[in-house]
């Protein structure tokens, strides 16, 4: 949902249906702060792909964290491709206290003992001015059904050890701060020093159809975005398409928040599910006809983890996206 685990309007440790009005999966959230603008913010950026493999007691949030030391970036992404965890320190959603603030975090679990993983995305950057790292994940144990959450620090490696695909960004870092519209903490990007970042922030319109200026991303390779509260997660995609210049593309790496799921054959509930990862193809997104097809997995208030392709048209963001789009 968020890449902080501080939550200002308090937590619960169990499923506790509230005592106000629930919405319906794919009902937009409206949040009690101020409504910020741009919706959509994207950085074109080069990258370049890394297979790295972290070993059995490794603690995983400094691992990931120091990719940014050892490749030498400001902004990374990372999808977990196999492996097993050690320890698990975990979140998940939960209802918030009232109707202006629906959403919240459990309070921490932890789990001890090997669990398989199944997905994990990571974004990292930094917060108050040191590296930072934003993990989701489910994972399967010996006790029974899949579990997942928004992973916390403690967090180590199994005795298998794990294998990330890691996407190092060149010209995009993401900095972690405090979004006034929702309450939560949520990573923004923005563009580094470097050359090829030349007017490289592009802010997108709310809507796909709607272009914006591509000019500055013309030989990026890549885009890596924010997408606000409300915007449908696979408009928000067609849009920074657009935007960067992509008549086709690819999504990668990319976690974050929905109210709810709405997927082709069933659905997770509303106010809030957070994605252990996000994938999916675009085609024909600078024509009048774009094809969006988009595959994911979620954990919702009751820290049950649903999958499947995402309904177009069905799924507005919760509190934050963090995307990764690759041009192909």
């Amino acid at each position: 949902m968020t890449d902080s685990t501080v939550q200002p309007h308090g937590n619960t440790s169990a499923y506790e249906p509230p005592g106000y009005r629930l919405g319906e999966p794919g009902d937009v959230v409206i949040h009690a702060g101020p409504r910020q603008s741009p919706r959509i913010v994207s950085v074109p950026t080069r990258q370049s792909q890394h297979l790295i493999d972290l070993g059995a007691g490794d603690d995983l949030f400094a691992s990931v964290t120091g990719l940014l030391e050892s490749l030498d970036v400001s902004g990374v992404m990372v999808e977990f491709t196999e492996g097993e965890f050690g320890r698990i320190d975990y979140v998940y959603p939960a209802y918030g206290p009232d109707a202006e603030h629906p959403m919240s975090f459990t309070s921490e679990f932890h789990h001890d003992g090997p669990a398989e993983l199944q997905h994990a995305s990571a974004t990292v950057g930094k917060k108050d001015g040191v590296p930072f790292t934003h993990i989701h994940a489910s994972w399967l144990t010996q006790e029974g059904p899949v579990k997942g959450g928004h992973l916390l620090p403690g967090t180590l490696v199994g005795p298998k050890g794990m294998r990330l695909r890691v996407f190092a960004l060149a010209d995009a870092q993401q900095f972690s701060e405090a979004d006034p519209e929702t309450g939560f903490f949520a990573f923004a990007p923005t563009a580094t020093d470097s050359p090829a970042s030349e007017s490289a922030q592009l802010s997108a319109p709310a809507s796909a159809s709607a272009s914006a200026s591509a000019s500055a991303s013309a030989s990026a390779e890549a885009v890596i975005s924010r997408v606000r509260p409300g915007e449908l997660i696979d408009d928000a995609i067609v849009t920074i398409c657009r935007a960067a210049g992509f008549d086709t593309a690819e999504v990668r790496a990319s976690l974050g928040s929905t109210t709810g799921t709405v997927f082709t054959d069933s659905s997770a509930p509303w106010p809030a599910v957070e994605f252990t990862h996000l994938t999916g193809s675009v085609s024909g997104a600078l024509g009048d006809n774009p094809q969006v097809r988009l595959e994911g997995e979620v954990v919702d208030v009751a820290g049950e983890v649903h999958a499947g392709q995402l309904a177009l048209g069905a799924n507005p963001v919760a509190v934050t996206f963090e995307l990764l789009v690759l041009s192909m």
